[in-house]
């Protein structure tokens, strides 16, 4: 038997995600607390329509306790190219028989891994790709020379799949100042999309994995000064 917990942040996403993989031969789903999530051959998240997210957060809540993650969505979104770094080993669409959603399980309890063919085949995501390919044949280390400091700090934070809202409160400066960094490293880059400066981001090392999993809950000291 194939020992399951099952997160979302949505809970009728999630209670439906769960009486499914219930219902599947060779399948024990478990309760969603600290210690089952122990004793869990895998994770499984639905990541319905909160994305990114959600994923981060539950991602922060399984620093050390390592089980691997199935995520379940419902659609791609542009972010799903960080979840290697957030340990999850295979994404399924929602709309995926049982079958192919349970072989999925197993393989990830196996520390496999896999990504349903459809995921990448969006536009959004697909599009992203093509344009990261002709990025990444230039010369790196004269591409981050011609950035500046505060431009990488914000391409890192970027590469963690936080909003502009977010990281304008991670560096206490107003969305409108991070807007504005991240459009003119598009231009830098010769990029089109957010989707390729995330990818960019981590094919050049510059985003920390420990920022990733931070919750997005995260602590704004009072008086952040708006510039």
């Amino acid at each position: 038997m194939l020992s399951v917990v099952v997160m979302g942040a949505n809970e009728h996403g999630r209670a439906a995600l769960e009486r499914r993989i219930a219902a599947m031969d060779g399948f024990v789903v478990l309760p969603n607390d600290r210690k089952q999530l122990e004793d869990a051959d895998v994770v499984i998240v639905a990541a319905d329509g909160t994305g990114f997210r959600t994923i981060r957060r539950i991602a922060s809540q399984l620093v050390g306790v390592h089980p691997p993650l199935l995520l379940v969505v419902d659609k791609p979104f542009e972010e799903l190219v960080c979840l290697p770094w957030l340990g999850a080993r295979g994404i399924v669409l929602s709309s995926a028989p049982d079958r192919e959603l349970a072989d999925s399980a197993c393989l990830v309890a196996q520390r496999g891994t896999v990504v349903s063919e459809e995921i990448f085949t969006g536009e959004r995501l697909s599009s992203g790709h093509l344009a990261l390919e002709w990025a990444l044949n230039r010369d790196a280390q004269a591409t981050l020379e011609a950035l500046s400091a505060r431009e990488l700090e914000v391409l890192g934070l970027v590469g963690t799949g936080r909003s502009n809202a977010e990281i304008a409160d991670r560096l206490w400066v107003s969305s409108n100042t991070i807007r504005s960094h991240v459009q003119r490293l598009m231009r830098k880059l010769g990029l089109q999309s957010r989707l390729c400066l995330v990818i960019f981001a981590h094919e050049l090392g510059l985003v920390n994995v420990d920022d990733i999993v931070m919750s997005s809950d995260e602590s704004v000291p009072a008086g952040r000064p708006v510039d």
